[in-house]
């Protein structure tokens, strides 16, 4: 059984470890803050992992931690406090939730609320009264991701926001088992009384969702990569238009060469269908009213797609989406003359 525990974690550490470390290499190339947060929530998981299974192979650090987080469970508090903050921060730069403060203001009381639990008898009931307000956060908070994307979906049903209302949707289910099983567990096999206190800190559903997140999120970073190698295969193959006499097929070759620096740009930063045609005409210096009329689409649309854009590339006005914009595209011709 020690042997089986031990082969478990490893495999999860090395699971994290790899997502950590393919999100901190994307965000260090790339400046994107969705990459940022994935690094921050999978160094959560991994060092929330490491304690479970000291607590699962030592016993005397086992007792010390559940003693520990029976009286004054700060720890545990702080990471469920943090994993919740990143999950809200992941969803508001991929969905610019425009409640997200609230919903912050809202961790902050749960916060509170958990800190407070401390005082309550040494029961079954204070470890239920602690891990579910969690839970019960942590699945209402995706009932209302929920609810955003298909709102989203009225004005633009992208591939991307297909596939993420799936694996929100699986994140639901799940989130709904991992309440299940601590009430189960809780009542049913930890124990708690003067003489002995028994506590199961690993939650299966648990693990079984973060393990779902990082294979989503390995195939996720190797298809870009994937994607990446193919855009650089064909910039190399693609000479600029500066560099020779502008004939009729240069000029062809010049619309593919901006066609793939252009949908990298947008892979790279989780541009949707309809964002990336905003993108477009922003590129072409067309004002809001223009982009309306282009698009078909009420002006107010287009300034929430604008809005979303420059939260995505992390500016704060069309001069600085330009800005970065050229500079990315000199980082890779750079990479091109290489």
């Amino acid at each position: 059984m020690e042997v089986t525990i031990f082969i478990y974690n490893v495999f999860l550490i090395i699971l994290y470890s790899i997502v950590l470390t393919l999100s901190g290499f994307y965000y260090l190339k790339t400046k994107n803050n969705c990459y940022f947060a994935i690094s921050i929530l999978f160094s959560l998981y991994l060092f929330d992992n490491v304690v479970i299974y000291m607590t699962e192979s030592i016993n005397q650090f086992s007792t010390s931690y559940n003693n520990l987080f029976i009286s004054v469970p700060t720890y545990k508090t702080l990471i469920i406090v943090a994993i919740l903050a990143v999950y809200i921060m992941i969803n508001n730069i991929f969905l610019n939730l425009k409640n997200f403060k609230l919903w912050y203001f809202a961790l902050g009381f749960l916060a509170i609320f958990l800190f407070i639990i401390p005082v309550m008898e040494k029961t079954a009931l204070k470890s239920w009264l602690f891990y579910i307000p969690g839970d019960i956060f942590f699945i209402i908070f995706n009932i209302y991701i929920l609810n955003i994307i298909k709102n989203k979906k009225t004005t633009e049903n992208s591939d991307i926001l297909i596939y993420y209302e799936k694996l929100v949707k699986y994140t639901l289910f799940m989130s709904c088992l991992v309440f299940l099983e601590d009430s189960f567990v809780i009542f049913e096999i930890d124990v708690y009384s003067d003489t002995i206190l028994n506590i199961t800190n690993r939650n299966f559903s648990e693990d079984i969702l973060r393990i779902s997140e990082s294979v989503v999120s390995i195939l996720y970073f190797l298809n870009f990569f994937s994607f990446a190698s193919k855009q650089k295969e064909d910039l190399q193959v693609m000479p600029l238009s500066n560099d020779r006499k502008s004939t009729s097929k240069d000029r062809v070759e010049d619309d593919e060469h901006n066609y793939y620096i252009f949908h990298l740009f947008c892979n790279t930063y989780f541009f949707t269908i309809r964002e990336q045609e905003i993108f477009k005409h922003l590129l072409d210096d067309k004002n809001n009213k223009l982009i309306s009329e282009s698009l078909y689409i009420s002006i107010g649309t287009v300034k929430s797609h604008v809005h979303n854009i420059f939260i995505k590339t992390n500016v704060s006005n069309r001069r600085e989406l330009l800005q970065v914009y050229n500079k990315w595209i000199e980082s890779k011709l750079r990479v091109q003359n290489k």
